[in-house]
């Protein structure tokens, strides 16, 4: 029920209480039938008349009837309208990206203190009155078609600025992602941007930028979000495209990358920032100095010192030169900047080594530790003055060891890191999370963006039980719920926590599954001895510690953990397959996307890893390992049908450019262990 209820804080998310099943109005209602006008004046911001554009598109959709735009309220001050505007002349809608929707007469008025916040109250006002909540796209949500549409004439919601000034979506690892969007690049790119804006994020990372790679970035501006890059990308310029630049420059042959070239480097980041400049982009520049990857620049560079401490400085040394070329190229004062202390930034953080420059409007971007996503030794340690702009970053996704396929960090994890961060400082201001594979992340992405906007009344557990009474009703949300909680909790532990209060610090996610599957594979055929196998080989691949497992080896921790992974995954896949069929279908889809399927993924994914393991040990027994590796094969199927399940609709070739995970290869691993084209060597 939506009632008179204004609100001096963060407001009403208030999927909770006007849900699909019905609405009870106040007794006096504003109805809007179909061809409500909705009015925006064309001196609007282009990024608020694109959301309006949106708008109008979801009234069709409920109403059966298109919605004109008009430039002015109708004359008649009794008929009813929308009207939208960024400029709020309510005092009580005031602070950066404050908005509020209202009824006042016969208009329902959305309104925001600036452009991003008349496009939130567009998108609220969606979610709340329209029933189109942020991941309709992605859940294949259509609202139900009505004969008008009710408001209830006391209705006053508003939401305060946020807690977070920026809340960012970093897009990386996208090997399901970007083939998808190839189909239709416009249209797709426009509907990741759209689910940003209705999460309530106001910045994408787009990793970085160069001239032929400009379309990435004039959606995402031109639908009102900020921009920034990554970490191995100063104002966008990744050294991988050294040679590309100089060629156009009518270089054949690109000067060295070396230290001492430092006027060739400062040329190569001042195009970039005049590309920004070009493309008139709100940008949170980037500054670091990283080599030609992701990876520490000593690495490219022939002539970097060999030790911790010259390395350190000669990065803070290049800092210092970025921020004095970015203020005279744009000729700010203070510009917006972020520097991202990641991998060996880190450690030389933690060990005094670096010093980032001492700039007020530089945000030092802390990073979750490498392999684990907790907090790294540089944060934990550091007590930042009351001056120091704070950010940090958080793998909900990763690409060599955690989280791809299926999502295993969760909301709890990624409260508590952040609320370390907020134990090192107050003025914490920037938070990214990286996750590409959009589909298989929407919980733990809204998650963030809830945590973000109001971070001291957020509690994960209270907004999983929201969101799924959002999307599966209350008649089932909270059951969802727990099935959601009991999902994360099965994810196999290899090692106890090593830090105070911190539950799942380590875990085996799907990407430390399917490097173990294949090492054992491997192993197996080379003949290896189980005291070398799964190592962490200094980068923290496992992170098994076998008497944390009650074992004495890697390989029986595998096995037991596993086991129990297995039985706790396919207890959830179980019980979302009898709950699925009750659920309306509405929502059943997404249901079954979001959870059903990567429960039933992992249950097979850890079985996998089991039976590979366990042929391990007899692998001296042909007839024994031909078994073990029959059971396997069967599991590797079972994950790809799992998959397959949730490439349905407009995902029907989601998995077609799926590399990362690497599936074929493990089946194809198995399949010639099972033809017996490699024999086990004894």
């Amino acid at each position: 029920m939506i009632t008179s209820s204004k609100t001096t804080g963060y407001a009403v998310w208030a999927w909770t209480i006007c849900l699909s099943s019905g609405w009870i109005m106040a007794a006096d209602t504003l109805r809007l039938k179909p061809g409500v006008p909705v009015v925006v004046a064309p001196s609007e911001p282009g990024p608020v008349l694109r959301a309006a554009e949106d708008l109008r598109r979801d009234l069709q959709w409920v109403l059966n009837a298109p919605s004109p735009r008009l430039d002015r309220p109708p004359a008649d001050p009794n008929l009813p309208a929308i009207v939208i505007t960024s400029q709020s002349a309510d005092s009580s809608v005031r602070g950066a990206e404050a908005h509020a929707v209202s009824v006042q007469g016969q208009r329902v008025v959305l309104q925001g203190a600036d452009m991003r916040g008349a496009i939130y109250a567009i998108y609220s006002f969606s979610d709340l009155f329209l029933d189109m909540p942020p991941w309709w796209f992605w859940a294949g949500w259509k609202p139900k078609p009505r004969r008008f549409v009710e408001v209830a004439a006391d209705t006053d919601l508003h939401w305060k600025s946020p807690q977070v000034k920026w809340r960012a979506w970093f897009p990386n690892d996208t090997d399901l992602l970007s083939p998808w969007m190839k189909n239709d690049y416009e249209t797709r790119w426009n509907l990741m941007v759209e689910t940003m804006l209705r999460l309530k994020l106001n910045m994408i990372d787009i990793g970085e930028l160069f001239d032929d790679s400009i379309r990435k970035v004039r959606i995402p501006r031109d639908r009102g979000l900020a921009i920034t890059t990554t970490h191995l990308a100063p104002f966008g310029a990744t050294l991988k495209n050294w040679g590309k630049y100089w060629s156009a420059q009518g270089q054949s042959v690109p000067p060295p990358l070396t230290l001492a070239n430092v006027s060739g480097l400062e040329q190569f980041w001042e195009h970039h920032i005049r590309i920004v400049q070009k493309e008139k982009l709100e940008m949170l520049w980037m500054i670091g100095f990283r080599g030609d990857g992701d990876k520490g620049f000593y690495k490219t560079f022939a002539d970097a010192p060999a030790d911790d401490a010259g390395r350190a400085k000669n990065i803070q040394n290049m800092m210092q030169r970025q921020v004095t070329l970015l203020k005279k190229v744009t000729g700010e004062a203070h510009p917006a900047m972020r520097t991202v202390l990641y991998d060996e930034c880190s450690d030389y953080v933690a060990s005094g080594l670096l010093h980032p420059p001492d700039e007020p409007s530089l945000i030092w971007n802390f990073v979750a530790a490498r392999r684990d996503h907790f907090p790294a030794a540089d944060l934990r340690q550091y007590r930042a003055p009351a001056e120091r702009l704070l950010g940090y970053y958080f793998n909900i996704q990763f690409t060599s060891t955690g989280s791809h396929l299926a999502d295993g960090e969760g909301p709890w994890k990624m409260e508590k890191n952040h609320r370390i961060v907020l134990e090192s400082g107050s003025n914490f201001v920037f938070s990214v999370v990286n996750s590409g594979n959009t589909r298989e992340f929407s919980l733990t992405l809204q998650a963030h963006a809830r945590m973000m906007w109001d971070f001291n009344r957020y509690d994960s557990s209270k907004f999983v039980e929201e969101f799924c009474q959002r999307y599966w009703e209350p008649e089932h949300g909270a059951r969802v719920a727990k099935l959601y909680r009991d999902y994360f909790e099965a994810y196999w532990q290899q090692r106890k926590a090593d830090l105070p209060d911190f539950p799942r610090q380590y875990i085996f996610q799907d990407l430390r599954i399917a490097r173990a599957t294949r090492e054992l594979m491997t192993a197996a055929r080379l003949g290896q001895v189980s005291d070398a196998l799964l190592d962490d080989r200094g980068m923290g691949y496992f992170r098994i510690v076998p008497t944390d497992n009650g074992t004495t080896s890697k390989l029986d921790a595998v096995i037991s953990g596993n086991t129990r992974a297995a039985e706790q995954f396919a207890v959830v896949a179980d019980q979302c397959a009898a709950l699925s069929p009750q659920l309306a279908p509405q929502g059943r889809t997404f249901f079954d996307q979001s959870l059903r399927v990567q429960a039933s993924f992992m249950a097979a994914a850890s079985r996998c890893l089991v039976a590979v393991a366990q042929g391990f040990k007899v692998k001296s027994d042909q007839a024994a390992f031909e078994k073990w590796m029959r059971q396997a094969e069967a599991e590797a199927k079972a994950m790809q049908a799992a998959l397959q399940t949730a490439a349905t609709g407009p995902f029907t070739d989601w998995y077609v450019g799926e590399k990362v995970f690497g599936l074929k290869e493990t089946q194809d691993m198995i399949a010639r262990r099972t033809q017996g084209s490699i024999k086990p060597a004894r």
